[in-house]
């Protein structure tokens, strides 16, 4: 399988498997699709968010703060880090889209 195809059906892996849970949890729980997708998704985006994000300089600070000879390594930006980008924008696409349709309806 080629390397875009295959991301792409990550991607698509990543916003349809939480839409059938949800399906799942909304017939259980008698309430929307889209209240537990937007929270599965949300969850999601947590847990996808980059590791050389705005929120490495927050924990860089706290361990320098406890160990003063700590020296962060330096930011470079990965070409590899590319699908995780995309799969991260599908997820946050798809959660956007959930949250304007509960606003909507």
């Amino acid at each position: 399988m080629k390397p875009i195809r295959r991301s792409l059906y990550q991607s698509a892996l990543y916003v349809a498997i939480p839409l059938i849970v949800s399906l799942l949890i909304g017939y259980l729980a008698k309430c929307s699709l889209l209240i537990p997708a937007s929270i599965i998704y949300g969850v999601l985006l947590v847990f996808m968010i980059p590791s050389d994000s705005f929120l490495s300089s927050s924990v860089d600070y706290q361990t320098k703060s406890m160990n003063p000879s700590f020296r962060p390594p330096p930011l470079k930006r990965r070409i590899e880090g590319a699908p995780e980008t995309i799969n991260f924008l599908f997820v946050l696409t798809a959660l956007v889209l959930c949250l304007l349709l509960l606003l909507v309806g």
